[in-house]
């Protein structure tokens, strides 16, 4: 439906309204009236935005379209429209072509790209009439429009680009004479432009000569030059050597590289790294060992804390009685070594209390410092109560042994399956070999 058909009907429909909100008697009582008074601003920005649509509508209605053209160096555009025929919208497009220079600036154009050429085409030779170096045949695309064509006399040895291949070893290859490469090798270059059905080219001669080795050339040259020499004094022999400096120049061989420098430092690097990780991985293996034997001996400890506090011995003197008494190397040593030096904290005279602490600190364990807890708070507070609390430790003790040694069970039940494993591959393997063998 046209736009601005529903643009008149919400006219017709806010004006009908607002006159009958005006016109009627009994306004109070009219349902439409207090509607309005409630929406005002609502059917103002409806009358707004309606006459905006009106007025955009309206300056939609063309009698013709201007149509652009992209500049001369720009590209072909398309534009689409829609013809409405019997209120059904046909769609079509067409394609606009940039726009096009006339005959004569075509030809004046020309004539400006060909003398730009003439000018830059030497690239940074001296002149045509002796080329080392790569041509340049580029020139403004923005400023002449006009497609290019380079057709060099000789492709192997100029290419559509401009590009030399003028080593003297290159041109010898492509079949020129030691004196055409020493005098010159005459040539030449035809650039053709075109703009639609225009057409013009033009052929630059020229002379090329190969190009001057610059010094790191030359010494790569002599190097090679010299390498082959060796070769072929050496062609009955086995092998043969060649030096691996040249003039204080370091010639290395991509065939037989051995360790180099940076390989043995990172080699170190690498060991040294591993040796980090084995004294890291040693020392958390020693903690497990050394928890796992203080925890086996945890029992062993509280059992004669308690037999001999109860016998009524100081708990200094039963650790200088647990040190003393002890004679070997089980896994009570660790524990014992501790207790040997908080019996040295007592003989220097340190705090009982101090000694716990300390003690406690350094066996780390929760079952260790919970009853070293208790032993200084004995000292502090008193040793009410402190029997019974060691004697309810001590049946936890036994308990946690129990447990830890149904865990190691369990933990050598796993080991073992590895071994028993490989004993059932190889008694399968007993089996079917001679079975298979006897089938033959």
């Amino acid at each position: 439906m046209n736009i601005r058909i529903i643009n008149i009907a919400v006219y017709v429909v806010l004006i009908m309204l607002i006159l009958y909100c005006f016109c009627i008697k009994h306004k109070d009582e009219n349902k439409w009236v207090g509607f309005v008074q409630n929406h005002l601003s609502v059917i103002i920005v409806l009358l707004i935005f309606n006459t905006i649509s009106f007025a955009v509508g309206m300056n939609g209605v063309k009698t013709d379209y201007y149509i652009e053209r992209q500049p001369v160096d720009g590209s072909e555009k398309q534009y689409s429209f829609e013809a409405e025929i019997n209120g059904e919208s046909i769609p079509f497009s067409i394609e606009v072509p940039p726009k096009r220079l006339k005959p004569k600036e075509v030809e004046k154009l020309m004539d400006d790209a060909f003398s730009y050429i003439d000018a830059h085409l030497k690239g940074e030779n001296a002149s045509l009439d002796k080329v080392e170096s790569n041509l340049d045949i580029s020139f403004d695309h923005e400023k002449y429009p006009f497609d290019e064509e380079v057709i060099p006399n000789d492709y192997a040895m100029i290419s559509e680009d401009g590009i030399l291949r003028n080593d003297a070893e290159q041109l010898r290859e492509c079949g020129y004479t030691d004196r055409e490469v020493s005098e010159g090798i005459l040539t030449g270059v035809k650039i053709k432009l075109s703009y639609g059905d225009v057409e013009k080219e033009k052929t630059y001669s020229l002379v090329v000569f190969p190009k001057e080795p610059g010094a790191e050339e030359k010494t790569v040259s002599e190097i090679e030059k010299m390498y082959r020499r060796k070769e072929q004094e050496s062609i009955y022999e086995n092998g043969f050597n060649l030096p691996a400096n040249y003039k204080g120049i370091d010639v290395i061989c991509n065939d037989q590289k051995g360790i180099s420098p940076e390989g043995v430092l990172l080699i170190g690097i690498l060991i040294a790294g591993l040796l980090v990780l084995k004294e890291v991985e040693s020392k958390h293996t020693e903690n497990v060992n050394r928890n796992r034997e203080l925890l086996q001996a945890y029992p062993w400890f509280v059992n004669e804390l308690v037999l001999l506090s109860g016998a009524g011995m100081q708990v200094r003197n039963v650790f200088a009685l647990l040190v003393n008494e002890y004679d070997g190397a089980d896994y009570r040593k660790v524990l014992v070594d501790e207790l040997d030096r908080s019996k040295h904290d007592f003989e220097i005279g340190m705090a009982e209390e101090k000694v716990y602490y300390e003690l406690g600190r350094r066996l780390k364990l929760p079952c260790y410092i919970k009853l070293l807890t208790m032993l200084e708070q004995n000292v502090t507070k008193g040793s009410r109560g402190i029997a019974a609390s060691l004697e309810q430790e001590e049946r936890n003790a036994l308990e946690e042994r129990m447990n830890m040694a149904k865990k190691r069970g369990e933990e050598a039940g796993t080991k073992l399956l590895g071994p028993m494993g490989i004993l059932l591959i190889i008694v399968m393997l007993m089996i079917m070999v001679p079975a298979f063998m006897s089938l033959r």
